[in-house]
């Protein structure tokens, strides 16, 4: 979908038609009664409404007045504004065989730890607090609050047999305990946009896929129970993934938080998000502004689907937990990248515009009280001949030489510092 250049209302008005995937933004958007007071509410720097829950060392979440936040190991609050994917090893092009951006970062910097001083400095000038999924956490975790990925229930085919509590225990071992201790970490996030039913890689309910299972196996015992009832299963199974993925590592590590397994809110059942509630400290969501008509077309054809309207809100209320959106990204045709695949997201003719939608997104989310923060996706552009799986976007902060683009981060500068009570 190519927008025309226009003014920045315009541009923020085609978002409105356009964001929460054919709702329109107005009806998506915290209204100041669900918001808890007009605007944003808490201003940076402002003073919460309830005293602030001790600081423990570790990154907490607590209730603060009518909000919800993330507590600093030292006890002040912050909202997170993170980044995803900041690595120096970045995507390789698909047509050249060429990492462009792995060149670029050899040919600027002297060292590897050169590079990433210069980027966290970099992203904290641009009010980013927060170095989210798929980075280079090893280098940035001296150096910022960070994020780390597991792979919990990816690749396993029988979440109720006892070899999935023996690979949850064996990435925990790996993964959770060496950095336990680690004040900078927020937390972890179990797994990415895993299946939960009819998605994009094929229309089985997770019912059908563990009646397919081998004979007699756990799951396909399972299954059988629940013949003719495909939600009661997935409510089992959801409930049996976050139990035991919650308890093993929360055994193996007490002090971080466990940030949910960052659903896409383009496939995600209800019943998710309500096994979930119990056992995570907050529900991540994957949530791009997709072209009109997508959500509802994908809700018919693989639903019923958590509504996105109110910005999350359901999400939040059938999860009982706070929220953070852990992607979301607008792509300009004022870049190299062609922003070809996939074809549902949105592209601005400008930097300014794609700015501007950035704008109007982040500030729905500092205005939503149960969000506790947001991370773009990503951190640097991905390549002109795509990708491993041929994506091609004008997703970055950065081209691939490692030029901002300034029309764009300059504008994002002044909305991250508007963040409720951030912390740099």
């Amino acid at each position: 979908m190519r927008i025309a250049r226009d003014t920045h209302s315009r541009t923020v008005g085609l978002l409105q038609a356009a964001l929460s995937v054919g709702a329109a933004l107005s009806a998506a958007c915290v209204q100041p009664s669900d918001a808890g007071g007009g605007g944003m509410g808490l201003d940076a720097g402002s003073e919460p409404d309830a005293s602030l829950p001790k600081a423990t060392g570790f990154f907490q979440v607590a209730e603060v007045g009518d909000r919800w936040l993330l507590i600093t190991p030292d006890g002040e609050p912050f909202y997170s504004v993170g980044v995803n994917h900041v690595t120096a090893n970045n995507n390789i092009d698909g047509e050249t065989g060429i990492c462009p951006y792995c060149e670029a970062v050899d040919s600027i910097y002297e060292t590897r730890e050169a590079w990433a001083d210069a980027t966290s400095k970099r992203l904290v000038s641009w009010g980013f607090n927060t170095i989210g999924a798929w980075s280079d956490y090893e280098r940035f975790a001296p150096l910022m609050p960070y994020t780390r990925l597991l792979a919990i229930g990816a690749g396993q085919s029988d979440w109720f047999a006892p070899e999935f509590e023996t690979h949850v225990q064996a990435q925990v071992e790996e993964r959770v305990v060496p950095f336990k201790d680690d004040p900078n970490l927020i937390g972890w996030f179990l797994d990415n946009e895993l299946k939960w039913g009819k998605d994009w890689r094929n229309s089985n309910t997770m019912l059908e896929e563990y009646l397919l299972l081998e004979e007699g196996s756990p799951g396909r015992e399972m299954a059988e129970q629940y013949e003719g009832d495909h939600e009661g299963f997935l409510l089992a199974l959801a409930t049996r993934y976050f139990r035991v993925a919650t308890e093993t590592i929360r055994a193996a590590d007490p002090n971080h938080l466990i940030l949910g397994s960052r659903a896409s809110s383009l496939s995600l059942p209800p019943q998710v998000p309500q096994a979930a509630g119990p056992y995570l400290d907050v529900f991540s969501v994957n949530f791009y502004a997709t072209n009109p008509g997508l959500f509802e077309a994908l809700d018919e054809a693989w639903g019923p689907l958590v509504p996105i309207e109110g910005w999350l809100r359901e999400h939040h209320e059938l999860s009982g937990l706070p929220l953070m959106a852990t992607e979301f990204s607008f792509r300009s045709s004022e870049s190299d990248p062609p922003n070809t695949y996939p074809p549902i997201y949105l592209t601005f003719e400008t930097q300014e515009e794609r700015a501007a939608a950035y704008d109007e997104y982040v500030r729905n989310c500092f205005d939503a009280r149960y969000m506790v923060g947001q991370h773009w996706f990503e951190h640097v552009d991905q390549p002109v001949g795509g990708r491993f799986d041929g994506e091609d976007n004008n997703f970055g902060l950065v081209t691939v030489d490692d030029e901002p683009y300034q029309d764009f981060v300059e504008p994002v500068t002044v909305t991250n510092l508007s963040a409720p009570h951030l912390t740099p």
